[in-house]
């Protein structure tokens, strides 16, 4: 809650506590506005918290009382209202430590010390021994209890970020699959059909007539860049041409896909039927994929036209890229990379929205599909498989369409990850989301990395060291076996004394001195104890928060209590730890790990709408298209460009 905190005492006058109706006005306002709760249902609990806080105010204090209200108040009561995992297990540790005490101070009470006999003392170390082991129960549980409130806060924090509506950061969803929660393309279909056909007459081109050099008549076969004849093109004699009709009194370039009507499957002439449609019903959309510009049949052949635009897919641009200059890399904060991003998720709300047929290769979608035209500033979806209308009594059972149409949603979220993705690294699907959405926390096993070191040959002289590294913002999880299990306590001759124990660790800086420099800090840390806690078995576990970007040495000495000497530096399992920075903002993690997880949201769901309507994904402005251009020119282009077609003819966007 360290963000709660700090924008709760940010408005408090004496930094301890909200006074009066002034400022928690303020700081409520300011709650609103700060995204860090996803729901109405969030905001009302807090605002109720205060009204109980003024109502005991009034019930109990006099006439002119100011009610009052501490941040340790309102955690309390928010979590006794929303508990959380390990919330309760922690109570009753506490409680049972409550009533050993309770015990042992009964015991003193009754007895006199100086004359306790065998039993009596047996009695007495008996609840001593009690009370300390309920005290390390309570001491795990609190920590198990503290990571589960971290986690579930990380993931409020995230919610708020990927489903807010752009004001208020309150869920844009409601947490039911509700006839008006979520978008049901085929009722958009449905009610707006009148004006579909009238959009799709407009597209419509005459006359059109195609060009080449080959001896066939419809001129040269061309390259089906955005699959329209999807998986039949040049099987089963389809093929697609490029050609030229009338536009309201102009020449606009076209793409005509050519379906003989005999020796033809009867798959491949539905699938190029369901394609054209699809794209038909998509004519209210200003960006998603190229128009359908009308469809003839002659006898013999059906034509389905469509908007030719000169593309190539993101892929394969960003792999020339990379081709050409090994150093290449597209940065998260440049303007093309935020303009294309916007364009992908734009393209992919449109269909999602207005589009009612079944897109068979919905969970598959990519950067493959992401076509990229008109000088980088153009972005449309292509290669697209296209099955029929969805039909809700379809199969046995049938479908609920809100079901169906949140499944594809949360593919083409899943889609637009990866598309995100692919722009900022070349590195395979499961690498880049490892990369580019990782752990909270990173485990090492120095038991495991001690049997790696085996075959090493054993110095007593030199310390053990083991390298790893981190991203700014993980958590470092040492695992440390019983200190039996290590070399230097093995053949030590007595010199570590008789009850070796892991002693707190050592974190520095490599090239650096004081606190303030070291990039990772210790967070289960015992305050009063100079040695880790461990189990019956002598297991004991070091966390540490990476803050910042550096080196560290993270030291673990030997130390045996009885001695009270400061541990032998050359006895220690030493991490060389290095932070690196992650690879993107935080903000971009988020998303991509929400993307990622849509599918199994039950409730306040991540929609291509919120995403679209976030601030990250805000509109460039006229200069900043320009600076695409640019970039775009100098990084992607082919040579030769990617102009539109020949023969004086313009394309329709």
């Amino acid at each position: 809650m360290d963000a709660f905190r700090e924008l709760f005492l940010q408005h408090s006058s004496d930094g301890e506590m909200l006074t009066g109706e002034e400022e928690w006005k303020d700081f409520f306002q300011a709650f609103l506005t700060s995204g860090l709760c996803n729901s109405n249902d969030d905001y009302r609990l807090v605002e109720t918290i205060w009204l109980e806080s003024c109502a005991q105010s009034r019930a109990f204090g006099s006439g002119d009382t100011v009610p009052t209200l501490s941040f340790e108040s309102l955690q309390g009561r928010i979590l006794e209202l929303h508990p959380v995992h390990h919330a309760n297990e922690a109570l009753s540790a506490a409680s049972a430590i409550k009533l050993q005490a309770a015990n042992l101070t009964s015991l003193l009470n009754n007895w006199d010390p100086s004359k306790l006999n065998e039993d009596k003392t047996r009695q007495l170390l008996s609840v001593l021994y009690a009370l300390e082991k309920d005290h390390l129960l309570q001491e795990q549980r609190c920590a198990k209890l503290s990571k589960d409130v971290a986690s579930k806060m990380e993931r409020t924090r995230v919610k708020a970020l990927t489903t807010t509506n752009g004001n208020t950061g309150v869920s844009a969803a409601p947490s039911s699959f509700s006839d008006s929660a979520l978008v049901n393309p085929l009722m958009h279909f449905k009610q707006n059909i009148a004006l579909i056909e009238k959009a799709a007459a407009k597209h419509r081109v005459r006359s059109v007539r195609y060009h080449g050099s080959s001896s066939e008549k419809k001129g040269k076969v061309a390259k089906d860049t955005f699959a329209f004849g999807q998986t039949y093109t040049d099987t089963n004699r389809i093929r697609a041409y490029k050609g030229q009709g009338s536009y309201k009194g102009k020449l606009v370039d076209v793409m005509t896909l050519v379906v003989p009507k005999t020796k033809v499957s009867p798959a491949a002439i539905t699938a190029a039927w369901n394609g054209y449609s699809a794209h038909k019903s998509l004519a209210l959309a200003p960006t998603c994929v190229p128009h359908a510009m009308g469809f003839e049949d002659d006898g013999e052949e059906l034509h389905f036209h469509y908007e030719h635009i000169p593309a190539r897919s993101l892929t394969r641009i960003l792999h020339d890229a990379r081709q050409k200059s090994s150093s290449f890399k597209l940065d998260e904060y440049s303007p093309l990379y935020r303009h294309w991003a916007r364009e992908v998720l734009t393209s992919m709300f449109l269909l999602h929205e207005q589009c009612p047929h079944v897109l068979l290769n919905a969970f598959d979608l990519g950067g493959e599909n992401c076509m990229v035209a008109r000088q980088g500033t153009s972005m449309r979806l292509g290669r697209l498989l296209w099955g029929p209308i969805f039909d809700p009594t379809a199969g046995d059972k049938g479908a609920s369409p809100k079901v169906f149409f949140r499944e594809r949603e949360c593919s083409l979220l899943r889609g637009f990850g990866r598309a995100l993705r692919a722009m900022l690294s070349p590195e395979r699907e499961e690498e880049s989301v490892k990369k580019f959405v990782p752990d909270s926390e990173v485990e090492f096993d120095i038991k495991a990395a001690l049997e790696a070191e085996e075959e090493t040959e054993f110095d007593a002289k030199q310390p053990l060291v083991f390298p790893t590294s981190v991203q700014v913002g993980q958590r470092l999880v040492i695992n440390l076996p019983p200190t039996s299990c290590v070399p230097h306590v093995q053949y030590d001759t007595g010199a570590l004394g008789s009850n070796i124990l892991w002693h707190k660790p050592v974190v520095g800086r490599v090239g650096a001195s004081g606190n303030d420099n070291v990039p990772m800090q210790v967070v289960n840390e015992n305050a009063v104890k100079r040695t880790l806690d461990s189990d019956v078995k002598g297991n004991a576990q070091c966390i540490l928060y990476a803050s910042k970007v550096g080196l560290c040495d993270i030291q673990i000495p030997f130390f045996d209590p009885a001695l009270k000497t400061t541990p032998n530096v050359n006895c220690t399992v030493t991490i060389a730890c290095e932070v690196v920075p992650p690879p993107c903002s935080s903000q971009l993690t988020a998303i991509m790990g929400a993307c990622q997880d849509a599918q199994q949201e039950k409730e306040n769901f991540t929609t291509l709408k919120s995403l679209l309507n976030h601030k990250y994904f805000e509109a460039l402005g006229v200069r900043e298209l320009e600076d695409v251009m640019s970039m775009y020119e100098a990084d992607f282009a082919p040579s030769g460009g990617l102009g539109g077609g020949g023969g004086g003819g313009v394309s329709v966007l």
